[in-house]
């Protein structure tokens, strides 16, 4: 028993030592060059972390700026070049050819109102070919050349009361119902009718203050070209000129 005694308190004197030797190296403190190099050790730890935190950031924007440009969102250009307009490939308008006003010694002299009992021709004395106003057979009115003008050329410009500024425009012979028709409009154009003062659409009247003058028969101008009879709203007629052309056949004149 003593014996047995003897070897377990052996046994924790050298347990106690052990215990006693561990506290000891645990408890010192290392010297003051230990401890800066322990500081460094974790400084430089610290940047490499901020460093490779930073680099992935970096990766991380400009990948969804990359997806972003992908699904066409709106970034700027890689260069701005300037927009150049592209040119109309229709041809523009030709200028309108100049013509020399037609003088005729003919035309009615003084403001070139002619008297009511004169015949006429209406002439566009400043257009191309200088047509004339004519009555065809059929009671339409039209244009026609001064070398294949009839008697559906000549035209009287009658007052409706003396010293009046408006008129009926008749025809310059008797028509087949054995009296002077009236220019009048009709529809989109004109055409002779049987004269009848009371009726617009025969009212004329001339725009200007003296010859050429547009002629404005019940509300529009008439337009005379190489082409044909237009009517045209007042102040875009053709203007006319009145050559004297020999005396009006009206049995009621």
């Amino acid at each position: 028993m003593a014996e047995q005694n003897s070897r377990d308190g052996a046994g924790l004197d050298r347990r106690l030592a052990a215990l006693a030797d561990h506290g000891a190296r645990v408890g010192r403190l290392g010297t003051a060059e230990q401890a800066r190099q322990r500081g460094d050790r974790r400084r430089r730890g610290t940047r490499l972390a901020t460093a490779a935190c930073g680099l992935v950031l970096v990766a991380v924007v400009a990948g969804a700026y990359a997806t972003q440009r992908g699904h066409g969102a709106p970034g700027l250009p890689a260069a701005t070049r300037p927009v150049r307009p592209v040119a109309s490939a229709s041809p523009s308008a030709g200028p309108a050819p100049e013509v020399t006003p037609r003088t005729d010694p003919s035309a009615v002299p003084g403001d070139g109102v002619p008297d009511r009992q004169q015949a006429v021709w209406l002439q566009a004395t400043t257009t191309d070919g200088y047509p004339l106003l004519t009555a065809l057979p059929d009671g339409t009115l039209a244009v026609t050349d001064q070398g294949a003008a009839t008697d559906g050329a000549l035209f009287a410009l009658v007052p409706l009361a003396p010293g009046a500024t408006e008129y009926l425009l008749k025809t310059g012979t008797v028509t087949s119902w054995g009296e002077p028709g009236c220019a009048a409009r009709d529809g989109a154009g004109f055409a002779v009718v049987a004269c009848d003062a009371v009726r617009p659409e025969q009212r004329v009247t001339l725009r200007g203050r003296a010859a050429p003058y547009q002629v404005v028969v019940g509300g529009k101008a008439l337009e005379l070209t190489r082409a044909g009879l237009a009517a045209a709203a007042p102040g875009q007629g053709t203007p006319l000129t009145f050559i004297v052309r020999g005396r009006a056949q009206d049995p009621f004149g």
